[in-house]
């Protein structure tokens, strides 16, 4: 049994199924594409679609899509999310800080949130610290993981057992803007100046932002202290959203439109950089760094470039340090965001 004073760490993202096998990313989709924070249809018309219609012919498309990106340690997702776990683990150990203990879950598929916690609970761990890999805050995916929190502290009867120290959101904290523009300006060292920086982010439907829904705010505030520390002008970058789904209206500018407008504005060379995902993933990878630079070469544009993720650069590790070593200062009452 481990000492009150050393605290577990859970590094939480999305998720991943466990083979790029249409068998296993239906398993993945259903399980995704139940959850109430997600889709927000109601359950007598939504659950049937799913089962009988969109579970018997989308994940043989998303699996052939997994398989282009799937690498011999898994999905790049839960690659990346080990490997900034297991930097930090480093890190803590060149500082000579033997408080923590790291480990990764994924709010979706395997690890899951519950067998983690409760093998943290099982080694006596007392004090949790929950970081969800989500920059900006969204009901979509940072309150699912609290509300999926809740059903596993409940079911598990531990409240009275741990003390959860939940952390919100950073999108606005200086370690992660300075990571996110180290990023751009190494990559930009390499392949040069474009007309334009792209600052793409994953969208939501227009009808779920409201009083509880700050994520396109964030992105935007994200995107300006940016902008703002590389001295950009308003006209060397946008804000833009990717992947949108279904013919419901989603937050704008759509990144799809604007890929195959820059061309007709005379902007022929751009970059692309996704400062909303933490770590490479389908939706980075093959979305924007095969997708979208064919839209964007087919609408007659020259020069694509796309930026990688933070996964494990040296400045995105300190920012997962500091963000656990003084969790005090960003946590909240998990509890309160549903």
């Amino acid at each position: 049994m481990h000492s009150v004073e050393k605290k577990g760490v859970l590094l939480i993202n999305l998720g991943t199924p466990k083979s790029p096998t249409t068998e296993d990313v239906r398993v993945y989709l259903k399980e995704f594409l139940s959850d109430k924070d997600v889709i927000r249809m109601p359950r007598f018309f939504w659950l049937p679609l799913l089962n009988l219609v969109i579970l018997r012919s989308r994940p043989a498309k998303s699996a052939e899509l997994y398989k282009k990106v799937w690498t011999e340690w898994g999905s790049p997702l839960l690659y990346n999310t080990y490997l900034q776990a297991g930097l930090l683990k480093k890190k803590f150990d060149e500082d000579k800080i033997d408080k923590f203990f790291i480990d990764v879950a994924m709010r979706y598929g395997s690890p899951s949130i519950e067998s983690k916690l409760l093998q943290l609970v099982k080694s006596g761990y007392k004090k949790i610290i929950i970081l969800p890999m989500f920059p900006q805050y969204s009901t979509t995916t940072t309150r699912s993981i609290a509300r999926k929190l809740n059903e596993i502290v409940k079911k598990n009867e531990l409240l009275d057992k741990i003390e959860i120290n939940f952390i919100k959101d950073f999108h606005n904290h200086e370690l992660y803007i300075d990571a996110c523009c180290e990023s751009i300006k190494d990559f930009q060292l390499e392949s040069g100046q474009p007309q334009k920086l792209l600052l793409s982010f994953h969208g939501i439907p227009e009808s779920y932002v409201g009083a509880d829904e700050p994520y396109r705010d964030q992105c935007i505030t994200t995107a300006n202290l940016i902008a703002k520390k590389l001295d950009l002008d308003e006209k060397q970058f946008e804000i833009a959203f990717q992947s949108r789904f279904g013919k419901a209206e989603w937050i704008k500018p759509y990144l799809a439109q604007r890929l195959e407008n820059l061309p007709k504005e005379k902007i022929n060379n751009i970059q692309v950089f996704c400062p909303g995902f933490s770590s490479d993933c389908l939706e980075t990878i093959e979305e924007i760094g095969e997708e979208s630079r064919e839209l964007f070469l087919e609408s007659s544009g020259k020069d694509f470039g796309f930026i990688p993720c933070l996964n494990g650069s040296e400045k995105f590790i300190h920012l997962i340090k500091d963000l656990i070593i003084n969790c005090d200062n960003y946590t909240i009452d998990y509890r309160t965001l549903f």
